[in-house]
């Protein structure tokens, strides 16, 4: 065994590529990050090889490399790169921990730019070391007269990962400090491993070798070919061009470019909605035939998570259609006394004299009666502001920090937005913060559903991207920006004028939003990294109003309780409540708080996306189109949002269908869809024809004209669904040892809620219908919490006191879960 070390020089162009400045230019002081970064590296890196040569027999009627210690490679793929060759070269390539564990610093300190750009400095490394190491190869290759094939990596698309045990056992790879784990991971991770192959006439990375026919995406040959396909994108109203790599998956560079696509799977051909038309007739796989009927193969629509780009292409994505966003809530819950922490105070100070030598700030101090904070931003301004305006000025008070020093003009310009941040939606109110009056409503999509429907794929993908967490993050920071800019524009108003921002949402929410890890949160013992509330400058995170303004997000109870909870509870005063009331928020997390002033106790049901249209054969989020009600004793029997014709089914509409056929006796309290001959009612009877096969499976039609179908697996996820929120609440009123009498109230919360009918849920267990009568939908309880909280600073520290007082319920842990779990199925 042979090993080599080098010295490297490091591309910044590679350094931009990784950070995913392929055709775009940097924003300012990239540059200087990165190069200060290159800079650094040259002390961290540590480049070494460790390579052997390997003699080796192709074996003709197995068609397999057989080597002299008796392994063997059987992969038809690599096979066939290798059989030719005199001898294969079997290498292990690292540049050592030191700025994997200077890029995780940056990591742990919140830096995650800084740590982007220094674990790309450590790919750019990686390449250029492989490039010298290859470099030599062909060289030595060539004074024997041959020719050396493309490095060939285990863990590509036709090698198992797992073929990394055949390198480390003809190499000793811990001589260069690099060891394989159970799981074929390298340590330290800025390594790689691979082979190649020697000798005449072998395909070559240098010579017969076309990249648009190779599947090695990860050459680094390829990237300096540099060979990207143009696709030509139509989505929503808006056209663009982007620039795809060769062998790109679609669905991942349309995300990566900020086209939104719709799925609920974040890319991993499950769901069967990231439905574009492409120009050109593809290969379609059978499992993405199984989402696409003929008339949409007929019309050229694809799904883009299976489709590798190889070449130009026109595309046009398949838009659901605008979601339909609750922001109303009950008139009922008023905030009381406005007292925000953001206040405007005029002040007037004496000009200064040679007997008044006072500094401007002490002037300001003593005019205010405290001695008060001031940032540096706000120092530098104050002599101009107050010589412009005489001394007299107008001064942001935010709590005791001076944030913004005015002219006199702007005494009545104070405002505020809260937010809340929902898995698939967010709504946002814009209020003048002085008088408690709300000026602005807006309502939208969160742009994190592009990464998968749920918390937990969005979770999944901060682990599985380098850059997950920062996409996300910057998703909905620039999102934020975009609402200000909407109030700001319709409004009339300068966003310095908007002096702080109060947030909620369930915690991964909440965690992304601020850009801190929420990894921990999706495993056992699911640990979120705070739960507190947070108050941050917004300049830290980007936001643009005030430059001293301040984000605020209310505190958490638990990985899956998280502020929006908090904040409805805060709303609708159940902690101040003589009564008992059960207030549930259904959703892909079903949150639950049972209690009153005496006693708070909480839990989180893993409802799954069901009840917002994602795993539903026919599922919609609330769009127009979607069927939003159904009743079998009504001509038509269902209607749809925007009274458009039905293309899908959305929550709402999902309950109404199943609670009619258990209602009328077409399914059994098992779920089951019975046969013709089983049903009795005579409603039920009407409707026999209705009972068919779709996917080889008992289905229900509901509309002909669309083809739209509820098929018995769908049903069979509405019961896991409601199964869980049901168990949940039962194993609260278990724990504190109460029955459905003494509950006195039911509040149904956020969008969902709002929209089914009570009738329904209560018909297949979703409430228990003995708490029907009860029942009272309150709207947006979350968003009018943290409403709440921006008004009122005595909101805001009784947030504090709600989430110290709810207990929380594992349920997982819970012995009686699983029993009340699987009685909860049942209708």
């Amino acid at each position: 065994m042979d090993i080599r070390s080098y010295e490297i020089e490091i591309d910044e162009k590679s350094v931009l590529r990784y950070l995913g400045y392929k055709d775009s230019e940097p924003y300012k002081g990239l540059l200087d990050k990165i190069r200060n970064a290159i800079h650094d590296a040259y002390d961290l890196i540590e480049p070494l090889v460790c390579f052997d040569r390997d003699s080796f027999e192709y074996d003709h009627e197995n068609d397999a490399i057989k080597f002299l210690s008796g392994d063997t490679i059987n992969e038809k793929h690599i096979v066939e790169r290798l059989k030719s060759a005199e001898y294969v070269v079997m290498a292990v390539v690292t540049i050592k921990d030191g700025i994997e564990n200077a890029s995780s610093r940056f990591f742990d300190d919140g830096k995650y730019m800084d740590g982007m750009i220094y674990d790309a400095v450590g790919n750019a490394a990686l390449d250029k070391l492989c490039e010298k190491f290859y470099s030599d190869m062909a060289n030595d290759a060539l004074k024997e007269g041959f020719e050396v094939t493309e490095m060939i990596f285990p863990g590509d698309d036709k090698w198992d990962i797992a073929s990394q045990k055949l390198i480390f056992k003809n190499l000793d790879a811990s001589k260069i400090g690099v060891i394989l784990d159970e799981n074929n991971m390298m340590h330290p991770v800025k390594s790689l491993s691979f082979v190649l192959g020697v000798g005449k006439g072998v395909k070559s990375s240098f010579s017969h070798h076309n990249c648009s026919k190779c599947d090695f995406f990860q050459c680094i040959y390829r990237n300096e070919k540099n060979i990207h396909h143009t696709l030509k994108v139509k989505y929503k109203d808006e056209y663009k061009e982007i620039l795809a790599e060769d062998g790109s998956n679609l669905f991942k560079t349309l995300i990566e470019n900020g086209v939104p696509v719709p799925n609920s799977c974040g890319g991993y051909h499950t769901c069967g909605k990231c439905k574009v038309i492409v120009s050109e007739k593809l290969p379609v796989t059978s499992d993405e035939m199984k989402n696409l009927s003929d008339e949409e193969l007929k019309k050229g629509v694809r799904l883009s998570c299976f489709v590798n780009v190889d070449r130009d292409l026109s595309i046009t994505v398949l838009d659901e259609g605008k979601i339909s966003v609750l922001t109303g809530s009950m008139g009922l819950f008023e905030v009381g006394n406005v007292n925000p922490r953001v206040k405007k105070i005029r002040i007037k100070l004496d000009i200064p004299t040679l007997d008044d030598q006072r500094d401007d700030f002490k002037r300001i101090c003593g005019a205010l009666g405290f001695d008060a904070k001031i940032p540096l931003s706000v120092l530098k301004g104050l002599p101009g502001v107050l010589e412009k305006n005489g001394y007299n000025a107008i001064c942001v008070l935010r709590r005791n920090e001076v944030i913004s020093v005015e002219g006199v003009d702007f005494v009545g310009s104070l405002y505020g937005v809260s937010l809340d941040i929902g898995t698939t939606t967010i709504a946002a109110y814009l209020y003048d913060i002085d008088t408690g009056k709300m000026i602005d409503v807006f309502s939208g999509v969160n742009p994190q559903r592009s990464y998968g429907a749920d918390v937990i794929s969005r979770i999944n993908y901060t682990i599985a991207k380098e850059d997950g967490l920062y996409r996300l993050h910057v998703a909905i920071i620039e999102e934020i920006n975009r609402i200000v800019d909407y109030f700001c524009e319709r409004q009339g108003i300068s966003n310095e004028n908007i002096y702080e921002i109060v947030m909620v949402g369930n915690t991964v929410m909440i965690h992304l939003a601020l850009g801190v890890p929420a990894k921990n949160i999706a495993n056992s013992p699911y640990i979120p990294s705070f739960t507190s509330s947070i108050e941050v400058k917004s300049r830290d995170l980007e936001i643009d109003i005030n430059k001293e303004g301040y984000v605020v997000t209310l505190p958490m109870v638990a990985s899956y309780v998280g502020a929006d909870t908090v904040a409805a509870v805060l709303s609708s005063r159940i902690s101040e409540s003589d009564d008992i009331i059960l207030l549930v928020d259904i959703g892909t997390n079903g949150e639950i708080v049972l209690g009153n002033k005496d006693f708070l106790i909480s839990c989180s049901a893993a409802a799954g996306p069901a009840f917002e249209g994602a795993g539903i054969t026919f599922g919609l989020s609330g769009v127009e189109g979607a069927i939003d009600h159904v009743d079998f004793e009504r001509d038509p029997v269902f209607t749809t949002i925007g009274g458009k014709a039905a293309k899908g089914i959305c929550g709402s509409g999902i309950v109404d269908v199943v609670a009619e056929l258990f209602k009328h006796g077409i399914i059994d309290t098992t779920g089951r869809i019975l046969d013709k001959g089983e049903v009795t009612s005579v409603v039920g009877k009407k409707f026999l024809d209705r009972i068919v096969q779709y996917d080889h499976m008992p289905s229900f039609l509901i509309d002909e004209a669309g083809g739209i179908y509820l098929t018995q697996k769908d049903i069979r996820q509405v019961q896991l669904a409601k199964g869980a929120i049901q168990a949940g609440i039962n194993i609260l009123m278990k724990e504190m040892n109460i029955v459905e009498k003494d509950i006195k109230k039911v509040y149904l919360a956020g969008g969902f809620g709002s929209y089914i009918s009570v009738e329904s849920a209560a018909e297949i267990g979703l409430i228990p219908k003995g708490l029907k009568e009860k029942a009272v939908q309150i709207g947006n309880a979350a968003g009018l919490g943290a409403s709440f909280a921006l008004l009122s600073d005595e909101m805001l520290e009784k947030s504090k006191a709600i989430r110290d007082k709810v207990k929380y319920i594992e349920l997982s842990n819970n012995p009686y879960f699983q029993e009340e779990f699987l009685k909860s199925l049942y209708f």
